[in-house]
């Protein structure tokens, strides 16, 4: 996973028009992302024209309708959807799907903020792709705070896992914040899928039912990225983490059980040994030497993957993160056996 890091970005042959590319925007009472994402779209539409741009309502109680009716007057071939009849994101992006008749789409989350070049990357890197599937980077930050630092270093993390068990050929993890794929992969497995139930997960489904012979890609290109703010509360990082884990859970892909047994015992391993210390059952010196390997190697990772976005400030409060992550780590794991949490005023389902 290191090691992948060290690789040169990727090169794409340029290309002007993006009328191959379709990008669908599910939201839910984003009345206060939404202008600035489209304000970013319409400026990248200007100078790489033809894409198509779809939003997808779920049942907004704010101004987000009325603001993306709006700002998208001015931006060609956009059109917005109503999920009149469906709920969740998932459900969202199915219903774009409908409509859309590109050969690639691209997926964003309705609060990120994308690159100066986002858009003439990714229509410059589909342009002549043999892949079904690309998976794409993404940044939480920048944490100014030791909440929002936590999820910048833990996501730093994510990434490398993401991008390491990608280049490996087993993926296991992406983000539908900002995920591209064909039209035509995503409809030839849609009739095998039996997730479409479950509101969330519209990333990790498609990933795995894409998986057995598909063509998957991670793109080392960090021009790519898009970018979204951490959150500000434990208890919406708490509901956020909790429902990203259970849909970890309820799938069977062997590779991604692995890792995710692997990070659990791993730091659960840890929090064991110190009580073990504590009560005089292991020698100091034995736990020192495992959090010193851990530390090392974590941090080799996560300084990697950090200069490759662009992370500043990445040193901060990351020896007390790095002593607080097997806490987090196993306590959540747990935890999603047996809580269900809100997103927005609805409870989860992940079964």
């Amino acid at each position: 996973m290191i090691a992948c890091w060290n690789n040169p970005d990727e090169t794409v042959n340029e290309c002007k028009r993006a009328d191959h590319l379709a990008i669908i925007i599910p939201f839910r009472n984003e009345e206060n992302a939404l202008p600035e994402l489209l304000r970013q779209l319409k400026q990248q539409i200007e100078q790489t024209p033809g894409a198509t741009l779809v939003l997808v309502n779920d049942h907004s109680s704010d101004a987000s309708v009325q603001i993306a009716i709006e700002l998208t007057k001015s931006i060609p071939q956009a059109t917005l959807l109503q999920q009149e009849q469906t709920f969740g994101k998932k459900q969202g992006v199915d219903l774009a799907m409908q409509i859309v008749q590109t050969d690639w789409v691209v997926t964003l989350d309705a609060d990120v903020r994308i690159g100066p070049n986002w858009l003439h990357r990714i229509a410059s890197l589909t342009y002549s792709n043999i892949n079904e599937l690309l998976i794409l980077p993404l940044h939480i930050g920048p944490g100014s705070s030791l909440i929002g630092s936590l999820q910048e270093v833990e996501f730093a993390s994510v990434m490398g896992v993401t991008a390491g068990m990608a280049i490996a050929g087993e993926p296991v993890l992406c983000n539908g914040g900002n995920l591209c794929f064909r039209r035509a992969a995503y409809e030839r497995v849609k009739p095998q899928r039996k997730d479409m139930h479950i509101p969330s997960g519209d990333d990790l489904f498609l990933l795995h039912a894409l998986k057995p012979g598909g063509k998957i890609k991670w793109v080392h290109d960090p021009h790519t990225r898009v970018y979204t703010q951490p959150l500000h509360s434990w208890k919406a990082l708490t509901a956020q983490r909790l429902r990203w884990m259970g849909k970890t859970g309820s799938m069977r892909d062997p590779w991604l059980q692995r890792t995710a047994w692997l990070t659990f015992l791993t730091n659960a391993s840890l929090l064991i040994g110190m009580a073990a210390v504590a009560t005089g059952y292991v020698a100091p010196a034995i736990i020192l030497l495992a959090w010193g390997m851990k530390v090392l190697l974590d941090g080799w990772l996560i300084v990697k993957v950090g200069r490759w976005l662009c992370i500043k400030r990445l040193k901060r409060f990351y020896f007390l993160l790095i002593f607080l992550y097997p806490f987090y780590a196993t306590l959540f794991p747990l935890m999603s056996q047996f809580i269900r949490p809100s997103w927005k005023g609805r409870k989860t389902t992940i079964r």
